[in-house]
């Protein structure tokens, strides 16, 4: 587009805003019609956009009650932020509309895991178990939730870079040191270590490891849910920062004077009116002033209106 106005242009001219338009104004008992599709047409009929070089929008909106001309123009704001605030337009929205819809998630997925360690705890009657316990389950919980979010991040780098990209690569190398050392945490291996395993839930009390598990998912969430939360914030930051802010400038007001387009086509059609019905009033004198059509057309009237003698 050649300018940023006539995005803006474009957006008050979808579907979405008139339809947006029709039911905030009852258009449809307004304009006196009967179909959805009818409304929008007398509604773009009715409304002009115009974008100079000064980059201003400028909104008019004809219809014969003024008042109702004014707060229809002054609709089309209130859409266009509506609709705008829905829309993803920048590279930062885009990640904030992502973010966004993983947190939602993992909201769900929080008050799920709570409602499965109350169970767990109500089942097993364990609340509390060793620190070193305790310890080991945050430290999986939190290198877990590490875990997914450097996947989120490398779906977003994958989006726009090719497996090649050396920070596609190096996100792909943290991430497989990340999973083979939470492996190690979870089965209580020592790779190239001798002795005992080391202490993991896959070694812990039998009456314990329910609760284990149950704690450790709700953790994990919980880490999750946190640090999607600060992408999140992140996000709508730059997402503030480049969004181009839609302001205005003058409230659409009733007009004081009348519109001279129209008071120009009402001049001209009184104008064609008088000159046909003058010409017709011509050609009828001059008819009349002739004896012998006149005679003609009085006969031809009482043939026409006076009664028939039976």
């Amino acid at each position: 587009m050649k300018a940023p106005a006539d995005l803006y242009i474009s957006l008050m001219s979808s579907r979405t805003v008139a339809d947006g338009l029709i039911a905030q104004f009852d258009l449809v008992h307004v304009f006196r019609v009967k179909t959805m599709t009818l409304a929008r047409r007398a509604l773009a009929g009715r409304t002009h956009f115009i974008s100079g070089k000064d980059v201003l929008i400028r909104i008019s909106v004809e219809d014969g009650n003024p008042q109702f001309a004014a707060a229809l123009a002054n609709g089309y704001v209130d859409q266009l932020h509506k609709l705008n605030s829905k829309l993803a337009l920048t590279e930062s929205a885009q990640r904030r509309l992502f973010f966004e819809q993983r947190l939602q998630e993992e909201k769900e997925a929080l008050s799920d895991a709570e409602a499965a360690m109350k169970a767990t705890e109500e089942h097993t009657g364990i609340v509390q178990v060793s620190s070193q316990m305790e310890l080991l389950v945050r430290t999986i919980a939190q290198l877990r939730a590490e875990i997914t979010v450097r996947e989120v991040l490398l779906e977003t780098l994958k989006a726009g870079a090719t497996d090649k990209n050396p920070e596609v690569v190096r996100m792909q190398v943290e991430l497989d040191s990340l999973r083979a050392h939470l492996h190690q945490l979870e089965s209580g291996s020592r790779p190239g270590q001798a002795g005992p395993p080391a202490l993991a839930p896959a070694n812990a009390p039998a009456m314990g490891l329910a609760y284990l598990r149950r704690l450790r998912e709700f953790q994990y969430h919980e880490a999750l849910f946190e640090s999607l939360g600060k992408q999140y914030e992140a996000a709508k930051l730059d997402e503030a920062k480049e969004a181009p802010v839609v302001q205005v400038v003058d409230p659409a007001v009733p007009p004081e004077e009348g519109n001279p387009k129209r008071r120009l086509w009402i001049v001209l059609f009184g104008a064609v009116s008088f000159g046909i019905f003058g010409g017709c009033l011509a050609i009828w004198l001059h008819f009349m002033s002739d004896p012998a059509r006149a005679g003609g057309i009085r006969a031809l009237r009482r043939a026409l209106w006076e009664p028939r003698l039976s």
